[in-house]
């Protein structure tokens, strides 16, 4: 084997090699914000307070029996009294609100505080 003579190296003549801090740290800046923004997508489903569901509480509320659907809503029950008289009256108010009511607006509702396991 033979060796090739090189030029000899002037290190202040050289290009130095140096890495920039700034701009990989606004990329992964950037990149830490589009993964928490993703990971917290509304959705558009109302919440049992009020609120719009998070993708993530949507997920919860799914396997934990968290969604409400508006069909599955009891009606309120009668009120019960000791007075008969008040009974009656309270009754007859009951009944008209019944008559009156209209089924909720929405399809959906999450319960985001539900507890109970899913089935499967």
């Amino acid at each position: 084997m033979k060796r090739i003579p090189q030029p000899p190296v002037n290190p202040a003549m050289r290009a130095l090699e140096r890495h920039d801090f700034w701009p990989g740290f606004i990329v992964v800046l950037i990149g830490g914000v589009l993964a928490f923004g993703g990971a917290r997508h509304l959705t558009g489903v109302d919440t049992v307070d009020g609120s719009t569901a998070w993708e993530i509480q949507l997920v919860k509320a799914f396997s934990s029996g968290g969604l409400q659907y508006a069909s599955q809503l009891a009606p309120p029950s009668p009120p019960k009294l000791e007075d008969p008289a008040a009974e009656a009256e309270a009754l007859d108010r009951w009944a008209k609100q019944q008559a009156n009511a209209t089924p909720p607006k929405w399809k959906v509702r999450v319960d985001t505080d539900a507890k109970t396991p899913c089935p499967t």
